[in-house]
């Protein structure tokens, strides 16, 4: 059975990164408790970063220098990936590409969507999945950073893989996770 609310002696966070300001960005931190934000600026996400400290950021936002479409955006297509090329999607890029170069801590880049498939709890209503793993988000922006958290966790526990070939985009392990 997987545990959906691991103590942890370290921090990690993850981040369901919204492409504007003016959109809600949703925060999750997990550590010896899981903590659930909404935000919506820049400076807001950062602060939250700077006083939690975390082990691992892991960001649900393409990171990459150049916008392009990469292997790892092919492959994640199957589970709902949209083309970083697209307009709103370059505007992601951009943003995300400011907000880590201000992180101090390992970042890697996730797909939270991709993580409920593998997982196998997926729910098109956030609110099904989120009451399936007894996450109480106010919103499938903080739904999708806990995923995004999770994720982190699953990776500094050694449980998840690397999908493509430069630019990396690091999801569950398929086979890891049938051993639950």
């Amino acid at each position: 059975m997987i545990d959906w609310k691991p103590k942890i002696n370290y921090r990690v966070m993850g981040i369901d990164l919204a492409a504007l300001p003016k959109n809600p960005t949703g925060v999750c931190i997990i550590g010896d408790d899981i903590f659930l934000f909404t935000f919506h600026n820049d400076e807001e996400i950062l602060t939250a970063i700077n006083e939690a400290k975390p082990k691992i950021v892991a960001i649900d936002a393409p990171l990459m220098k150049k916008i392009r479409i990469r292997e790892a955006d092919i492959v994640l297509k199957k589970y709902g990936a949209m083309p970083p090329t697209m307009p709103s999607m370059k505007l992601l890029v951009k943003r995300a590409g400011k907000i880590v170069e201000e992180i101090d801590a390992e970042v890697i880049e996730v797909f939270p969507t991709a993580t409920a498939k593998i997982l196998g709890i997926y729910e098109k209503d956030w609110r099904k999945m989120a009451e399936k793993i007894g996450v109480k988000a106010r919103n499938k922006h903080e739904l999708d950073a806990y995923l995004a958290a999770y994720t982190a966790y699953l990776y500094i526990e050694g449980k998840t893989e690397r999908v493509g070939e430069k630019e990396k985009v690091i999801v569950p392990k398929v086979f890891e996770m049938l051993r639950y």
